[in-house]
């Protein structure tokens, strides 16, 4: 009788693989958005129109005196400020006249001083009696606006040279409502020590 074959001896299973735990897969991270928010042509072609923009307080120190709760510049009352020349840039008005863009800071002491009203003088037929009497009435140490009454320049040309800058003069302001705020508004500018500063 033959013998069954032998049955060969099953190999052993392989041992299971150990399980490698996936590594935390973490969260998404979240970029923050900042929004910038869209600067504004504030008083862009309007005359004398004191923006606020520029004012810097001291080192540490806040005043919230001149601000509303909306964020906008409270306008100064009416009234006649001793200013000087602190800025002149030469530009083109929202109507395409070129034009002279005074920035002139209240220099007197008292609550309003280092406040900032802007005046245009337009170079066409209708503005150069405004650019006249401006220089006329504005006084620097070395008599430069005098010298640009009797001789021909070129306004760009004066403009970056800055020598204009320092000059004093006095400012009236009336107010006025401009894009839903109270503002002020630049109605003449006159010699310095012409009048006594007055509130109307």
């Amino acid at each position: 009788m033959a013998k069954a074959p032998a049955l060969k001896p099953k190999a052993p299973a392989p041992a299971p693989k150990p399980q490698v735990a996936a590594a935390p897969t973490a969260p998404p991270v979240e970029e923050e958005v900042v929004e910038e928010e869209a600067a504004g042509d504030a008083g862009e072609g309007v005359e004398g129109v004191d923006t606020g923009e520029g004012e810097e307080p001291g080192v540490g120190m806040v005043n919230l005196t001149d601000v509303d709760d909306s964020g906008k510049f409270v306008a100064v009352p009416r009234g006649t400020y001793e200013c000087e020349v602190s800025n002149l840039t030469y530009e083109t008005s929202s109507k395409g006249n070129l034009m002279w863009s005074w920035e002139l800071t209240v220099i007197q002491e008292g609550e309003y001083t280092n406040r900032k009203f802007f005046y245009h003088t337009t170079f066409n037929e209708g503005g150069l009696p405004r650019v006249k009497r401006a220089l006329a009435r504005i006084v620097t140490d070395s008599g430069y606006e005098k010298e640009l009454l009797v001789t021909a320049f070129n306004p760009e040309t004066v403009a970056m040279e800055g020598r204009l800058i320092g000059a004093r003069c006095k400012v009236r302001v009336d107010t006025k409502m401009y894009e839903g705020s109270m503002r002020n508004n630049v109605k003449d500018v006159l010699p310095p020590g012409e009048t006594s500063f007055m509130q109307s």
